[in-house]
């Protein structure tokens, strides 16, 4: 992801509200799309979860500090927003949508058949937020074990291994899809 220029950056952390605006504009899609899939598709809890995490950017900007790349830092209040989100409430147990293009990132559905998206609809349906955030977040989006491990606060050997049982449960999902079992 392009970071957004040091000079927006610095006048939107001294409360320039036309710098903010721009850093929205910058940004908002990259965070839509974590929010979009990190509630299975639910566009009313996307919507909130973005709403709340502009909210909280906007409010803790001028703790930012360039230990880290600015997308990081914000990756790390945006799963923090999600996990909030969904702790707060039982609603995500609930939650049950139509798997689309919009879900996969702008992923066509000619790169994506219906059969295929039926299947992936099915297989990430029942992921908690964590684990469809971390699959999303390292196979779609392309972050680093090092990244995650600062944005979820874990070690990246437990982030390795997550991974893996993750990759794991869902080959075994497909084998037994693929069997008829």
């Amino acid at each position: 992801m392009d970071e957004i220029d040091d000079i927006t950056l610095e006048r939107a952390k001294k409360g320039n509200s036309v710098a903010f605006s721009s850093l929205y504009a910058h940004y908002s899609s990259f965070v839509w799309r974590l929010c979009f899939r990190s509630s299975n598709g639910d566009k009313g809890s996307a919507e909130e979860i973005m709403q709340n995490t502009f909210v909280k950017v906007h409010r803790y900007l001028g703790s930012f500090s360039k230990n880290s790349a600015f997308s990081t830092w914000l990756y790390r209040v945006t799963y923090h927003c999600i996990n909030e989100y969904f702790s707060k409430a039982a609603r995500h147990n609930s939650r049950a949508v139509e798997f689309d293009e919009e879900y996969m990132g702008g992923v066509s559905s000619n790169a994506l058949p219906g059969e295929n998206r039926q299947l992936v609809a099915k297989i990430l349906a029942p992921l908690g937020e964590a684990d469809r955030f971390l699959l999303t977040a390292r196979e779609v989006d392309g972050l680093s074990y090092e990244e995650l491990a600062e944005i979820m606060g874990v070690k990246e050997g437990a982030l390795r291994t997550r991974l893996t049982r993750l990759k794991s449960d869902i080959r075994k999902q497909l084998e037994q899809i693929d069997t008829g079992a």
